[in-house]
């Protein structure tokens, strides 16, 4: 009881946090309390007397996963929709194991909150998401008439394919974007098969993506750029990290477990394959693993997975788990303490107690914490005070460990203020080659190119901004354009006044 009461409260909490994968600013709270969470369930599972059988807990974890995931409809925040999809599909799974009772009333209400569920990921817009429901509501079908699973796999596979298919040419721009970013990331994979190392993605992928459009004209992708922190794929990213040996081992894991599970063919291991088998495709398609309920929602299956209860009363398996699962909680008892005394640190300097802020910067090498995003924060506040000296001198530690739009536009407008426009135009530029559908490091060019009086480049640049297809309108462009218009106005006024 204590453990569903745990994991209750846990999947709660984990399934109303706005995570934000990628994000440059240190958030302590997203990334460490889950896994925490993770930890600490794990160890009471292994350490407390087993009041059920295997089933009932199964079962308990079930009802509070499938009650989280109709909850999750209603009140998960619905801004990113891939999230709020992933949330509600990867609870459904514990819904049609309740459902499979001869109990007429449970089947009634789970299967109508089976549709609820469909239809709420339907409006969601999330194509993944529909796959994955289209998924299980082939598990539904094979569930009420029991046809053979070779007939069940074989619908399973066409509906995903075909599914995937159609889906491609619903948000046609947003395929060819995943499609460009999928040829860029297989190039960096290709260039170095051992892998870039940790968070290598977010340090090098940015600068491929800025050397791209930097060689190519290719202006469909250009319109489709954006700044990237994820290659929208799990697989890819062990890859481009770790290397392709890394991914095959994990590969190679993952089949190991499902083929146990399927071997059991018990309620609950079907179950469980039913949860991984949409697990797999969400992270095809997106990050699944960088969101806060996923770990704590795995908890909820390990009941089912094959040996698990060998490490519960072996002490030989007991106790090397205890081990490890303490060491990675100290781990990240480690990072999060370390972050939230950064953040702490960080807000001090904004307050103007700079001395005590020092003591905490001036130890950055001893922190466990991400040098991308804990120096990208500190450029962000040196910028904010005015003090563009140090915010470069942060933008260049920064730039060791994280490539981003964001840093290159921070860094050229810190040299702006220096007044080094020969470094300001060169990240200004960087800043355009990687997100090319953007206005303002072309504009920025423009009014430096101005400011030196070189009417040359000037008129080049102010005609390439002219030029430009508008992906999003908005006043902001407008102003831009006018300006643009203005300025070429009167350097054609003056060259016709010279002539005459």
């Amino acid at each position: 009881m204590i453990r569903t009461a745990l994991f209750a409260a846990a999947l709660t909490a984990s399934l109303f946090f706005r995570t934000h994968p990628g994000s440059h600013d240190v958030v302590w709270w997203e990334s460490h309390i889950p896994a925490l969470a993770f930890v600490a369930l794990s160890l009471l599972y292994l350490s407390l007397p087993q009041r059920y059988i295997r089933q009932k807990e199964f079962a308990s974890n079930m009802l509070v996963l499938s009650l989280a995931g109709f909850i999750a409809v209603f009140l998960a925040d619905k801004a990113n929709t891939s999230i709020y999809a992933m949330g509600i599909t990867l609870a459904v799974p514990s819904m049609l194991y309740l459902a499979d009772t001869d109990r007429k009333g449970i089947k009634a209400i789970l299967y109508i909150s089976f549709i609820i569920c469909f239809v709420a990921v339907a409006k969601s817009s999330s194509r993944t998401g529909v796959i994955v429901m289209s998924l299980s509501a082939i598990h539904l079908l094979w569930q009420l008439f029991r046809f053979k699973k070779k007939y069940a796999l074989a619908a399973s596979l066409g509906a995903v394919l075909l599914l995937a298919t159609l889906l491609f040419f619903v948000k046609r721009d947003s395929s060819n974007g995943r499609a460009f970013i999928l040829e860029n990331t297989l190039a960096m994979i290709a260039e170095r098969p051992a892998g870039w190392g940790d968070s290598g993605f977010e340090a090098n992928y940015m600068h491929r993506q800025a050397g791209y459009f930097m060689n190519s004209s290719n202006e469909t992708a250009a319109m489709l750029a954006d700044d990237i922190k994820h290659p929208l794929n799990e697989y890819l990213y062990i890859a481009i990290n770790y290397g392709v040996h890394t991914l095959l081992s994990v590969v190679a894991a993952v089949v190991a477990l499902i083929t146990m599970l399927y071997r059991r063919h018990t309620k609950e291991s079907l179950c469980t394959l039913h949860f991984m088998a949409l697990l797999v495709i969400w992270s095809c398609f997106s990050y699944p693993f960088t969101v806060s309920f996923v770990p704590v929602m795995l908890l909820a299956f390990l009941p089912a997975l094959p040996g698990v209860e060998q490490f519960r009363y072996k002490n030989y398996l007991r106790y090397p788990a205890f081990l490890l699962l303490l060491l990675y909680a100290g781990v990240e008892l480690r990072a999060f303490n370390d972050e939230r005394e950064w953040n702490n640190a960080i807000e001090e300097y904004r307050n103007g107690n700079k001395n005590v802020a020092m003591q905490v910067f001036d130890r950055w090498e001893e922190l466990h914490i991400d040098k991308g995003a804990m120096f990208f924060s500190l450029a962000t506040v040196e910028y904010n005070n005015k003090d563009y000296h140090k915010c470069i001198e942060a933008c260049i530690k920064c730039s060791n460990h994280l490539a981003s739009y964001d840093l290159e536009f921070l860094l050229a407008n810190s040299y702006l203020f220096t007044g080094n426009y020969t470094k300001a135009l060169e990240h200004f530029e960087t800043a355009h080659n990687m997100c090319p559908n953007r206005f303002v490091p072309l504009y920025k060019q423009f009014k430096i190119y101005k400011a030196q009086g070189d009417t040359a480049r000037m008129i080049s640049t102010g005609n390439e901004i002219l030029a430009k297809r508008v992906k999003v309108p908005s006043r902001k462009i407008d102003i831009i354009l006018n300006n643009v218009r203005y300025e070429l106005q009167k350097i054609s006024n003056n060259d016709e006044s010279s002539c005459q």
